[in-house]
């Protein structure tokens, strides 16, 4: 029995003693190559603000030149974002997104017009007379839905309300005119026909039920704006726009008002169905 012991124990000894083969070493993984790109950016205005990636740009002039980071092989997304006021009381936001490959030089024009532009207008209250004379214009009357983007302080969707219209849309993107619309809307009283919103107009769709719009947001927003009323309102509905016209879309009619701050111009869009079918 001792010998027996002394056997195993000497086996378990021996397979102690068997030496562990250490693995071979693993090849190193190639070092890729990073490669910079430049890229010439067209802006639409010497002072422009420019953002890559949502960072600042800094330069001047109608043309900004930058290179990359250090890029791996391959396609990137890069994210451009561009900043500027076309006159004193509009401001401009354009994106685009596009790919750069690693190393390759990139030209981006960020001048050309983009149904997806973003416009900022500041507010400049209408005289109640011109409000009024909108109104009048359009020949509002009780089964009118009326729709004012940029409202302001709904002065001209209110002025709708008494005037017969059956119910109005209110938006504008300040949060602080949108608060004051609502007070005077209650203060009115016509809360429950009027919808007060908080929101960039140029997103609102569905815009079937809207048979009259008002407008007093500048040339550009109504650029951006026109395709949309083209598209969704109904033929029949009608368009007012204090002072701003629709570029080559030619007015059905124009007015001057004459108040004692000064005259004042109207135009007046209808919507049809060749225009319907065309667009």
């Amino acid at each position: 029995m001792l010998l027996r012991l002394i056997v195993i124990t000497g086996l378990f000894a021996a397979v102690d003693a068997v030496p562990v083969l250490a693995r071979p070493p693993q090849a190193a993984a190639p070092v890729q190559r990073q490669l910079q790109s430049r890229v010439v950016v067209t802006v639409p205005a010497d002072d422009a603000e420019l953002r890559v990636n949502g960072t600042v740009i800094m330069g001047a002039g109608a043309s900004r030149t930058f290179d990359t980071g250090p890029l791996a092989a391959g396609s990137h997304e890069y994210t451009f974002s561009v900043t500027w006021e076309p006159n004193t009381y509009t401001t401009m936001t354009r994106t685009k997104v596009v790919a750069i490959r690693a190393g390759e030089p990139v030209k981006v024009d960020l001048t050309v017009e983009d149904p997806a532009d973003r416009v900022r207008v500041i507010y400049v209250p209408t005289p109640a007379e011109v409000a009024a004379a909108m109104v009048e214009l359009a020949k509002v009357g009780e089964r009118d839905v009326v729709y004012e983007p940029g409202c302001g302080d709904a002065r001209i969707t209110i002025a709708a309300i008494k005037a017969g219209a059956r119910r109005g849309i209110c938006v504008d993107i300040d949060p602080e005119r949108a608060r004051e619309s609502k007070a005077n809307v209650e203060a009115a009283g016509f809360a429950d026909r009027i919808d007060v919103r908080e929101g960039d107009a140029l997103d609102v769709r569905n815009l079937s039920d809207v048979s009259v719009v008002f407008l007093y947001m500048g040339d550009h927003f109504n650029m951006l704006i026109r395709p949309v009323l083209w598209r969704e309102l109904k033929a029949g509905s009608r368009i007012v726009s204090h002072r701003f016209t629709m570029g080559d879309w030619q007015s059905d009619s124009t007015i001057t008002v004459s108040t004692t701050e000064g005259p004042y111009e109207l135009h007046l869009w209808t919507i049809t169905e060749e225009m319907k079918r065309a667009k």
